[in-house]
Parts: structure tokens; sequence; C-alpha cells
């Protein structure tokens, strides 16, 4: 998926994918356990995941130890993400994060994940190689409605999954969903949504990326929702305020409205002070 984001060759020698994989198994695998790239590639092609070019008769079995090394070692595969898969990534960030969160929660839960991330390019929400916008491109952060929309769909259907436990976890051990970060962002179009806002920082991250902080306007261990229905982006000021100021109770209630109609694309209006940017795209 990284090498989706950064959009270098879909295919690759068994010998570099197995020296890649083999490095970031021994990094980050299960203490103790021998580093077998060919186990997971064999998995992947197996479901329709992972293509493998190049060889005669059957695909590898998933199972077994010699078998499994001698079908590799013997056939010398081109493999990579099937083609589809592959496209999806490479184009939308919304869905890389959003499959970044079903791992995370499936595979890390309690675990430091950053690292891993960082070794393959995919750690952050920002998009992996973006510098800042060409005179022709548009600023960064922007999503359309179309990503909008099926961002929240995948995090609609992950709280369906989730269920029960989505309650325990997000109790006890909050995982905040970096596809819902994404979202609120794009949707903010780069400018803080408190409509009492006095003036954000016109400055902008190294990536010229707006200075905004996204949050949960009611934090996840007290019931609020990992979903921009219930996020907005703020400058550090407005932060600030929600966060430790003596007129927080007030800005939380106003800031809940303004994320619903920010969500289901109703300008939001402030009290007096001058509204806020219109929502959804």
């Amino acid at each position: 998926m990284g090498r989706a984001a950064r959009g270098e060759p879909r295919l690759l020698a068994w010998s570099a994918t197995e020296k890649a994989l083999a490095a970031l198994l021994t990094r980050h695998g299960m203490r103790g356990e021998r580093p077998r790239p060919d186990y997971p590639v064999a998995a992947l092609h197996r479901v329709g995941i992972w293509t493998l070019h190049g060889h005669t008769g059957p695909g590898p079995s998933a199972h077994g130890d010699a078998a499994v090394r001698r079908w590799f070692t013997g056939n010398q595969p081109v493999g990579g993400l099937a083609e589809p898969l592959y496209e999806l990534f490479r184009d939308s960030e919304v869905t890389r994060l959003a499959v970044i969160d079903e791992l995370v929660g499936t595979f890390f839960d309690g675990l430091d994940h950053t690292p891993l991330l960082a070794d393959v390019g995919l750690a952050g929400i920002e998009t992996p190689g973006v510098t800042g916008p060409t005179a022709a491109e548009p600023e960064p952060w922007l999503i359309t409605a179309a990503e909008y929309e099926r961002g929240c769909r995948l995090i609609e259907q992950r709280e369906a999954e989730a269920g029960r436990d989505r309650v325990r976890r997000t109790t006890l051990s909050p995982r905040r969903s970096l596809t819902a970060r994404r979202l609120v962002l794009g949707r903010s179009e780069g400018r803080c949504e408190n409509p009492r806002c006095t003036g954000q920082p016109a400055d902008v991250t190294d990536r010229r990326h707006p200075i905004l902080e996204v949050d949960h306007v009611v934090e996840l261990a007290d019931g609020g929702r990992d979903h921009p229905s219930q996020m907005v982006a703020l400058c550090p000021n407005c932060h600030a305020v929600k966060t430790r100021g003596s007129t927080r109770e007030t800005l939380r209630g106003i800031l809940l409205r303004v994320a619903a109609e920010r969500h289901a694309g109703v300008p939001a209006v402030g009290d007096g002070s001058g509204g806020a940017p219109g929502g959804r795209r």
C-alpha cells in the first residue's frame, strides 16, 4: 500500500519483495519467530489480494513449510497487489486510511503501530510524498464529496461491525480513527470550524497544510463517536478555549451543532458573530 501511495510500480521481483518483507518482519514481527515473507504473500495470493506472475503450474499453497519455500525459490515470481486494489490505494487517501484503521484495530490493539507505518511510508494523516501544491493543483488537504461519502461509509461500517466491542474499547482505551480526522480536515477547507473564531494563524505547515487540530467535541471516553458528525477542525486558539476556557461548556454545545450541520452539508451559522463556510462539497 505504501508503494501504491508513492506511485511506485505495482509489480516487484520476488527477490526484492522477500528482502523488504524480511526486514519488516524482523523489526516488527513477533519476537522469537523466524521471518518468513513467503507465508503472508502466499496467503494474500490465495484470497486474490496479491497477484503472482512468471510461474508455471498452480500457485503456492498457504500451508506447509518446505513446500511453500521451495515454490518461491524455484519460481521466483514477479508480484504485487491486485491491480484494482493498487489503483484504489494509489488514488484514494481516504481508502488507505480506512484500511490502516482496520489493520491497526485488528492486529495492533494496545501496541504502538507508528514505527511500522513509518517504515512503509504510511505514517500520519498526510499524503506520502506531497510537498505542496503547484499553481495547477488543489490544496493537498482538500477532498471531494465522493471521498467524504466513501470515508463516512467505511467508518460507519466499521462501527457496525465492532458492535459492543467498540463501546468497551473506546471507553477503556480510545483509538482514534485516521480516516475520520482526514475527512474533517478536508471538510473544513482549511478554516477553523468554530463560528466564534477570532482568527486562526495565517501560516501553514511545512507541507502547506493549515494549522488546525481535529477535535472530538465529546471525548470518546465520555461516549462520543469517532465520526465526522461529532468532530470539528479548530485552530490552536479555539482548541485551547474548548479544552481549558471558562466558556468551554457553552462552546461545546455550539460545536456539536456545527459538526452535525457541517457533516450534513448545511452551512453552520454563528450566534451573531458571522457564519462558517459551507459544509460538505
